[in-house]
């Protein structure tokens, strides 16, 4: 089950004691710890599904470095478009070599060969004479969670259609990337990202609706963890065990949220993932074999689609 930001906080509270508050202290507390519990489960699960559809850039002539997308964690492949070609960039990742590359001559018409990732940019080899689309695949770190579910008005969807329209509602751009569901069948309940923002009163989701075609229908359009759905408790757990050590006052119910964010179990206070199926390790554990697909070539050579040119030392 999928939750967003509003359920994550609604179970928050519950778990204080004070089902249903407001409390603005209370509220402010869960949002200050949020982001940092949902940031350690992210790298926990370093090996789950954090790969984005892929993003383009451009380079500039004669610019030799360029700053990563603001999510990126690191990239997994980058390629770059000239004359329709897409010329796949091999990482550096020595200092040594990355000097001796720009040691080299080479003609100024030269395809980019290499990419050369430092912690705030990366460096293309050789230097792109002209403007190039650069197109990157990375894994990326979600933003904290900080908007409340939006569900003002109700919505008209069509079975196989992407196209979400409004009556009484106030659809925004920073909708995009959120999640949809209609609440009205729980049949149709499915969640379905939004990809596109048109008007006040058209979306566009990432696939076709698959449920039955309505009008007047409840719904809502949440943030949601970008982790596997049986994880999305953990992330109240986390906070609740962070409050009751603190303004709570109350260790003993602090240890137990915080064995539960680690074990699935309050009165499990083991912290060895051989022995832990639930919580935070159980999931490292069952995702721990998924491959990201991350190769790196450790002999550094010319792309062979380039070679011939010819290079001299400077």
């Amino acid at each position: 089950m999928r939750w967003t930001y509003s359920d994550l906080r609604t179970q928050f509270v519950e778990n204080t004691g004070n089902p249903g508050s407001t409390d603005t202290t209370l509220i402010a507390f869960f949002d200050r710890n949020l982001g940092p519990k949902y940031q350690l489960i992210l790298a926990e699960l370093a090996n789950h599904k954090t790969q984005p559809p892929p993003q383009t850039a451009s380079t500039v002539a004669d610019q030799v470095y360029y700053h990563y997308p603001p999510d990126v964690v690191d990239i997994e492949n980058v390629q770059v478009t000239v004359n329709s070609v897409k010329y796949p960039l091999d990482p550096v990742h020595s200092q040594s070599v990355w000097n001796w590359l720009n040691s080299l001559t080479i003609q100024t018409s030269a395809i980019p060969q290499f990419i050369f990732p430092r912690r705030d940019d990366f460096g293309i080899w050789p230097t792109p004479q002209a403007v190039y689309t650069i197109t990157f695949d990375y894994h990326m770190r979600d933003r904290s969670l900080t908007v409340a579910d939006y569900s003002d008005g109700t919505v008209a969807v069509t079975e196989n259609s992407a196209t979400v329209t409004g009556t009484s509602t106030t659809f925004t751009a920073n909708m995009v990337g959120r999640w949809f569901q209609v609440t009205t069948n729980t049949a149709d309940s499915y969640w379905y990202r939004i990809t596109s923002y048109t008007s006040a009163t058209v979306i566009t989701l990432e696939s076709n609706y698959e449920g039955a075609t309505g009008s007047s229908l409840s719904y809502k359009i949440g943030e949601s963890p970008e982790i596997p759905e049986e994880g999305h408790i953990l992330i109240s757990d986390g906070v609740t065990s962070e409050w009751w050590m603190g303004p709570g006052q109350d260790p003993q119910k602090g240890i137990y949220f915080n064995n539960k964010f680690w074990t699935g179990d309050g009165n499990n206070n083991s912290r060895s993932i051989e022995n832990t199926n639930g919580g935070l390790l159980g999931m490292k554990k069952r995702y721990a074999s998924r491959s990201n697909s991350r190769v790196i070539r450790r002999g550094k050579r010319l792309n062979t689609m380039n070679k011939g040119w010819a290079t001299t030392l400077s």
